[in-house]
Parts: structure tokens; C-alpha cells; sequence
């Protein structure tokens, strides 16, 4: 059986760490701010979504440097160890592969933090074939990322905006700070954005938007100043004029028609 060795969070303001990877396989994400790295001679940079996968043998030398005029230096990661013959043969058709950038906003990091609470439980008998279960789905999961990555670079690049534009939809965006994200100039962005998805930062950031204020005007009793203000798009008639130019009616006359065809059911 595959097992989990030991799985955590840990945040350091000053933190060394160098030697040869012991016997169990290892993933370890950056998951906010930075730290040197030297992993079997080559030297990087360890910055927020790094994701390092260690095999048995691996040289791994980790430093952060502790930072007196600043208490909110620090540097946070996530590890997890584990063992079992599948784990081995997984680690094998990385052929050597030690990184991955994991974009932002990625299921990956909830099934590592559920990994980490059922680990923390008392065990019982259907324990570890469900964390066994875990494990394989969280290696497929990395799998798939590799996948998307090596066979559209591209298309891995934007689903990273998409995930950031979809996370942060709701709040007051710009453009810059979504080419940020996914450490693309705007211009870029802007320009790579269009060529994979055929529609522009804002027109994706705008279909979002609405998405949401549908599903508020057929299943909410809010009213539309709060259903504008709650989707990011700030005053009601903004909204109004948004809403009616691409679906083809205004906010209240959707809801009244959906409710009506709801209720002849």
C-alpha cells in the first residue's frame, strides 16, 4: 500500500536546510514568499507556487534569510512525504523532472490542505486505503499539470489569469494586476489572453461577472443594488446597461421571466 509519511504547513523567518533526500518521495510548495534553493548543484529561486518533487538520492539545500527590519519576512511551505511501490513507478515518468509553477488559484493546494487534515486524525480501519485514495489523486493531479503545461505552454499561462480573474472577480480588478499574476507584462497579457481564448481580459472578467449575477437574480430574493454591488460591478445601472447589452433584457425582467416559467412547471 502507498502511504502517507507525513504531510504539513510550516512558516519560517529564518530557515537552513541541506542534505540528501532519505529513502521516502517528497513535495514541498512554496506557498508565500521566497527563499534560495540548490537542488542537485542547480541554484534557484523558490518563489510562491514553486513546486519541488524529490526522489530518493536528491541533494537538496533550502536558506532563508532572517530579515531584522522586517517581522513579515517569512517564508511558508507546504511538504508532504510518502512511500509505496505505485509512488515509486508515479516518480519514475517524471523522468527526472524536479519543478513545477502551480498557478494561482489551483484545486491542487485544497486536496493538499485535506490531505493534511485527515492525516491529523485519530486513524481508523478505512483509514488508509481513503489516504492512499488521496495520495493518488493528488500525484494525478500534478500529472495533469505537467501534462497541460509541456503540451500548451500557453494555454497553462492563461488558465492561471482565468483562475486569478475568477477569484478576485468580485473585487475592483485591473488589468495589471491580472498580468501580474501569471508574471506576464500587460501588454503581454493582454495580447496572449485574446490569441488562446479569442476574447479579451475584460470581456472574460465582464462573462464571470454575469455569470454570478444569474445565478443570484434566479435563486436569491437580493435586490438589484445588492446583486450589482455583490458581482463586482459597482452601481446598478452599470450593471443594468452591462446586463441588457449582452443578454438582450434588463436584470428585472430576467428574474420576472424565469420566475414565471419556474412556476408553470
Amino acid at each position: 500500500m502507498d502511504t502517507i509519511v507525513m504531510c504539513g504547513y510550516s512558516v519560517h523567518r529564518q530557515y537552513t536546510s541541506q542534505g540528501e533526500q532519505g529513502r521516502f518521495y517528497a513535495f514541498r510548495l512554496q506557498s508565500h514568499g521566497m527563499c534560495n534553493a540548490r537542488l542537485n548543484g542547480e541554484s534557484f529561486q523558490l518563489k510562491k507556487g514553486h513546486l519541488l518533487m524529490l526522489v530518493p538520492g536528491d541533494r537538496l539545500a533550502i536558506h532563508k534569510p532572517f530579515n531584522a527590519a522586517d517581522a513579515s519576512d517569512t517564508s511558508g511551505d507546504y511538504y508532504l512525504l510518502c512511500q509505496g511501490e505505485w509512488i515509486a513507478a508515479w516518480f519514475r515518468t517524471l523522468a527526472g523532472r524536479r519543478h513545477l509553477e502551480i498557478p494561482a488559484g489551483e484545486p491542487l493546494l485544497d486536496l493538499w490542505k485535506l490531505i493534511i487534515r485527515e492525516t491529523r486524525r485519530l486513524p481508523d480501519a478505512a483509514d488508509g486505503a481513503y489516504q492512499e485514495a488521496l495520495l493518488h489523486a493528488f500525484c494525478l493531479s500534478v500529472q495533469q499539470l505537467l501534462h497541460r503545461e509541456h503540451n500548451s505552454p500557453s494555454e497553462f499561462v492563461v488558465s492561471r489569469m482565468k483562475r486569478y480573474i475568477e477569484e478576485h472577480a468580485f473585487e475592483k480588478l485591473r488589468v495589471a494586476e491580472v498580468a501580474a499574476a501569471a508574471s506576464l507584462s500587460e501588454s503581454r497579457a493582454l495580447h496572449l489572453f485574446r490569441e488562446v481564448t479569442g476574447q479579451s481580459i475584460v470581456d472574460y472578467l465582464t462573462e464571470v461577472r454575469l455569470s454570478a449575477a444569474i445565478d443570484q437574480l434566479k435563486y436569491t430574493n437580493a435586490t438589484l443594488e445588492e446583486i450589482a454591488e455583490s458581482t463586482g460591478f459597482g452601481t446598478y445601472t452599470y450593471f443594468h446597461r452591462v446586463f441588457k447589452r449582452k443578454i438582450g433584457e434588463a436584470p428585472g425582467g430576467y428574474r420576472r421571466k424565469y420566475r414565471a416559467e419556474e412556476e408553470a412547471l
